[in-house]
């Protein structure tokens, strides 16, 4: 899913805003808030009404515009409970045992466990009387797996490819999507060590090759990057290019 996929619900929102009237203004004005857009001052703007009337719609619709961090409306979903768990049991019982008593079951095995656990956590999620704690820990699961199953199948990818060959891949992509949306070219991290002191690292991109580089002044840090690096790198930078591209 790319950036435009992501803002395409906030973004048609305020389209429909755009062209609202009085009978349906708080409905859209609405669904804009719920899908991502906390600013009063836009939605007054989008919509051609005054901030006093943006307020007025929120209230009358039940949101409490004084807290930007409101969830949005919960989407429904499409799938339930009972379709979910005998996959989640077949999968468990599929894959369960070609990773016990064993390190190192291979990149894509691994990825078929933590996908298999990661259908269980859907499964409890889909319940209704799923305790809101529970809910929270058990969505937390689901991110942490399938962060897991990700990083494994960077390691396949890269154990079946060379870096150059995955950065002139990932580099004919990355021109392949230029024209929607816009690309991430570096980043600067700054770590902070057990110790209390910082590390600062620099993430850019080759020019030629599309590898992923990491720079640093620290000599702590090895930025002899592998294969699977300059994946999980890429993908974090696209990542993070997607976040802010939603809010520009």
């Amino acid at each position: 899913m790319n950036a435009s996929d992501m803002g395409s619900d906030r973004l048609n929102a305020l389209a429909a805003l755009s062209q609202s009237t009085d009978a349906n203004r708080a409905e859209l004005i609405e669904r804009a808030w719920r899908t991502g857009t906390r600013n009063v001052v836009e939605l007054a703007s989008v919509s051609g009404a005054d901030r006093d009337a943006v307020y007025a719609d929120l209230t009358a619709r039940g949101i409490d515009w004084r807290d930007p961090d409101a969830v949005p409306a919960q989407r429904p979903e499409r799938v339930g409970a009972e379709a979910v768990e005998p996959v989640a049991r077949q999968a468990e019982d599929a894959f369960g045992p070609l990773v016990q008593d064993t390190h190192d079951p291979g990149p894509l095995t691994t990825v078929c466990w933590q996908l298999a656990i990661a259908y269980r956590s859907i499964a409890a999620l889909l319940l209704d009387e799923l305790a809101d704690a529970d809910r929270e820990e058990t969505a937390e699961e689901l991110s942490d797996r399938l962060q897991i199953a990700l990083h494994h199948s960077h390691v396949y990818r890269a154990s079946r490819s060379t870096a150059r060959r995955l950065g002139a891949q990932t580099g004919r992509t990355d021109a392949e999507i230029a024209f929607l949306q816009p690309l991430p070219t570096g980043a600067t991290i700054t770590l902070t060590l057990q110790n209390g002191e910082t590390l600062s690292a620099r993430i850019g991109s080759e020019e030629g090759t599309g590898l992923t580089t990491l720079t640093s002044d620290n000599p702590l840090l090895d930025t002899t990057l592998e294969a699977h690096d300059h994946l999980e790198l890429h993908t974090a930078l696209d990542t993070v290019a997607q976040v802010l591209t939603r809010h520009l």
